[in-house]
């Protein structure tokens, strides 16, 4: 990786504005850019909101709000990339490609150069069984920055996803949150900085705040570094995290601390395989 400057935006994304959260979307990036971000994480399903109740009237609605890739989304993100010269990471609801009411919860990979990945959340919790289809993808993504992962709110619950980017040559792994507020509300901001410095990497989490329908969500965007430091946090407010990333910092971490040469995967079967 090189030495550059990343930013978590933090905003609220209410259920199918799709527009209007369209807009916020650019103008976060836009923030960001203006304090020297050159890579910006956005939150999950900022393009629909985050669904509720599976119940037939309000699944229909979020179908009406799915986007196919690529959409008018994806070429909002990837005009305010080219003309701010960013990477934008951004969550959103994306249609399927053949089968009609398919939908998966997505996140994409946007280039300055109108270049769109994507990979699909891996985990559904909940109601989002009866929402989406799930990823079958785990790959970073090479970019000029570094190489990149992704996961999507509760892929980072499971730390394997994280240690299998990692183990794939992952130096920067962006979250992508709508993760509501917890009985202890520190909990997915440490959960961020335990990754980095379990993983010697950085994290950049972006959580949305504002209401959901069972509960707030949570916000404290943060981003972290290799040696679990945290380089920027939020609280509950809308706003941009912004860290600065240092290439030497993560490679002193790993000289420093042996962790991936210290690790007996002969002793791990049980991790991949299948609950009785």
């Amino acid at each position: 990786m090189i030495d550059f400057c990343a930013g978590a935006a933090q905003l609220d994304a209410p259920s199918f504005a799709v527009a209007d959260n369209r807009r916020a979307a650019v103008a976060a990036v836009s923030a960001a850019a203006d304090r020297g971000a050159q890579l910006v994480v956005l939150p999950e399903l900022v393009s629909s909101g985050y669904p509720g109740p599976a119940e037939p009237e309000a699944m229909r609605r979020f179908w009406d709000c799915a986007e196919a890739v690529p959409g008018p989304f994806t070429e909002a993100l990837a005009a305010v990339a080219a003309e701010r010269n960013v990477y934008v990471i951004a969550g959103m609801l994306e249609r399927h490609a053949t089968l009609a009411g398919g939908m998966w919860n997505t996140v994409v990979v946007v280039s300055p150069d109108g270049r769109v990945e994507r990979q699909s959340k891996l985990h559904l919790p909940r109601e989002e069984k009866r929402y989406f289809f799930a990823g079958d993808r785990l790959q970073p993504f090479q970019t000029p920055l570094g190489c990149l992962g992704v996961l999507v709110c509760a892929d980072n619950s499971f730390p394997e996803a994280m240690r299998a980017l990692a183990l794939q040559g992952a130096e920067v792994v962006c979250v992508v949150y709508a993760a509501r507020r917890t009985a202890n509300p520190e909990t997915y901001r440490w959960l961020v900085a335990t990754r980095a410095y379990e993983n010697q990497l950085y994290v950049i989490a972006a959580n949305r705040i504002g209401p959901a329908q069972d509960g707030i969500f949570g916000g404290r965007s943060t981003i972290a570094a290799p040696d679990g430091s945290v380089l920027d946090t939020l609280d509950e407010q809308e706003g941009v995290a912004i860290g600065q990333l240092r290439a030497d910092l993560l490679l002193a971490e790993r000289l420093r601390q042996s962790r991936y040469r210290d690790r007996r995967p002969e002793l791990y079967a049980p991790l991949a395989s299948q609950a009785s």
